[in-house]
């Protein structure tokens, strides 16, 4: 059997969880399922840990999952941040999910695509804090840019395409929120924030302005690169173009939304956790600004 290659970008090895320091746990607001194998041996164990995991988690249709507090936590959450069941039985008896999260893997053409998703603030002050968003093969020290990693997989871009515009049309705009608009909300505090950035009106477009000059060119290709990597699997379904004015017009829109929060980490966090964790919200993005191809792939605004 042939291997499969990994590819991974180079900020992977610097990543790990902040744990009590996170000010957005992944432990609160998500279903948490547990792999049947590992939920087996927590229903196993002996002492107050094990009766108490016996209670807390269910089992709907074989499919294993911590009962969640009244506010949506996970049951084994310390008000400090920190995990009983890493503290009692050690980071490696996590379930799989917890293990993994918030790593993401992807097929295209071969080669599994691997990362860390920007709902995480770990994640997201990695791919900023980088000076250039590069990738390697797992096990392999020579790395390599993401036009490089297109090229070789066989969907090459105009530079053009990998970074948002550095100015907005009222029109585009409204194209944007429209679409936001129209996706699930992942919470009330996202259809406010939606509304927030529809009254701003058009100083919201002088703000984009001035937050991508300020930025710079360089954290809006990163940002634009690194969405579509996460996208690539969809590459035979979609086409790379389609997929290309996704990634850009959702790296747009994190502009406007960091204009109007004044946070741009906490927009990009924001912007993945309703939008990349949500697969129909993610399609529909994708459909959408697929069919307004020539207007997010072409021109500045």
């Amino acid at each position: 059997m042939e291997r499969i290659i990994t590819i991974w970008p180079d900020f992977a090895a610097d990543f790990a969880c902040k744990a009590g320091g996170c000010r957005h746990t992944c432990c609160r607001g998500w279903e948490i399922d547990v792999d049947s194998d590992t939920a087996q041996w927590y229903r196993s164990l002996d002492g107050p840990l094990g009766d108490e995991l016996r209670r807390k988690i269910r089992c709907d249709d074989g499919t294993y999952s911590f009962r969640l507090t009244a506010d949506e936590r996970c049951p084994f959450l310390r008000s400090d941040g920190l995990c009983r069941l890493v503290l009692g039985l050690g980071e490696e008896n996590l379930c799989e999910i917890c293990t993994m999260h918030p790593r993401f893997f992807a097929l295209c053409g071969g080669i599994e695509l691997a990362g860390f998703g920007l709902a995480c603030e770990k994640s997201t002050e990695l791919l900023l804090a980088a000076k250039e968003l590069r990738f390697h093969a797992e096990g392999e020290c020579q790395s390599f840019t993401f036009p490089a990693l297109l090229m070789f997989l066989g969907y090459p871009v105009p530079d053009a395409w990998l970074r948002p515009p550095a100015r907005l049309t009222r029109g585009r705009m409204s194209f944007l929120l429209e679409q936001m608009e129209a996706t699930e909300p992942i919470d009330a505090v996202w259809t406010r924030q939606l509304a927030a950035l529809r009254a701003a009106g058009d100083a919201l477009l002088l703000s984009y302005a001035q937050l991508y000059a300020a930025l710079g060119e360089a954290v809006a290709r990163r940002l634009t690169s690194y969405i579509l990597y996460r996208q690539l699997d969809k590459v035979s379904r979609y086409g790379i173009g389609a997929l290309a004015a996704y990634a850009r017009g959702n790296a747009a829109f994190i502009y406007l939304l960091a204009a109007s929060l004044q946070d741009f980490p906490e927009a990009v966090r924001r912007w993945s956790e309703q939008i990349e964790y949500d697969e129909e919200n993610t399609v529909h993005l994708i459909e959408a600004c697929g069919r307004e191809f020539s207007s997010f792939l072409t021109g500045n605004g």
